[in-house]
């Protein structure tokens, strides 16, 4: 097994070459009209949150106001993503311990995955659940920008009950207590689209009902109308475990820092929807 997984995407969800790639994260957060526009929030008490993963041109603005929130005291970023094609294991640790962007090498958190699998035993390292998937990988670059010093585990995602959602969901805030006993600031966040090629009307109207359960740190009530209502939200496991994760927490309040979708950037009759949520305690 090679030491180091190298990026999948670079060159179609986000520019392969580092001046590029900071300049596009750049508009992203000061000049696209869809972003947070430069505003620089007062660290939060963010433990936790939503992010889209789509590409850059797309989702990158709505992506920034939530890093644009993020406590640059973060030392550990706990990443839960979707594995879109169900490839490999269904709920996998990286078998590789560094991640490279077009920005630098992130440094996977050994203990805290060690500590992981010994807990969860449904949790293994596996690479064909990582190795071609952009959920995670999508994150990585924004991270490296507002972030001097951390290290992460990516937790990939297909298939999962409530029930394994919630030991999962539980596990990760025990793990998320014990870092922060050591003074170590974990950030736990999933990475997720909403509604996919809809109109933009009933796009808003299925992502209000999707959005409506995670402001409400409800993760049984999202699982439960992402179901009935089928709205197309891909990473809807992460975000429930990431809601259970952030319940067990303690969380005080969910906030919606953007919703937006693909056709605010360019018109498009059938359109993908994103936000970017933040819990906080």
């Amino acid at each position: 097994m090679e030491q180091v997984r190298s990026p999948a995407v670079a060159g179609s969800f986000y520019p392969a070459d580092p001046g590029e790639l900071s300049r596009l994260i750049d508009e992203c957060f000061v000049s696209s009209p869809l972003g947070p526009k430069g505003t620089k929030q007062v660290p939060s008490a963010m433990i936790a949150g939503m992010a889209p993963h789509a590409g850059y041109v797309y989702s990158g603005p709505c992506a920034a106001h939530l890093y644009s929130s993020l406590d640059p005291a973060v030392r550990r970023v706990i990443v839960l993503g979707v594995n879109h094609w169900a490839r490999g294991h269904r709920a996998s640790l990286s078998p590789w311990p560094i991640w490279r962007t077009p920005l630098g090498e992130v440094v996977i958190d050994q203990e805290l995955s060690d500590s992981l699998e010994a807990r969860v035993k449904f949790l293994k390292p596996d690479a064909p659940a990582h190795s071609q998937e952009h959920s995670i990988e999508v994150q990585l670059p924004f991270l490296e920008r507002v972030l001097a010093d951390f290290t992460f585990l990516p937790i990939s995602l297909s298939h999962l009950s409530e029930d394994e959602c919630a030991e999962l969901g539980a596990a990760i805030a025990d793990l998320c207590k014990t870092a922060a006993g050591g003074e170590q600031k974990t950030l736990i966040l999933a990475s997720s689209d909403l509604s996919h090629y809809l109109s933009p009307k009933e796009t808003e109207r299925l992502d209000r009902m999707a959005l409506e359960p995670v402001l409400a740190v409800d993760p049984p009530g999202l699982l439960r109308v992402v179901e009935e209502e089928n709205i197309s939200m891909c990473g809807v496991l992460p975000t429930a475990v990431m809601l259970f994760a952030a319940a067990a927490l303690g969380v005080k309040r969910a906030r919606l820092l953007k919703h937006c979708h693909s056709g605010d950037v360019s018109p498009m009759r059938k359109v993908v929807g994103y936000a970017s949520v933040a819990l906080e305690l």
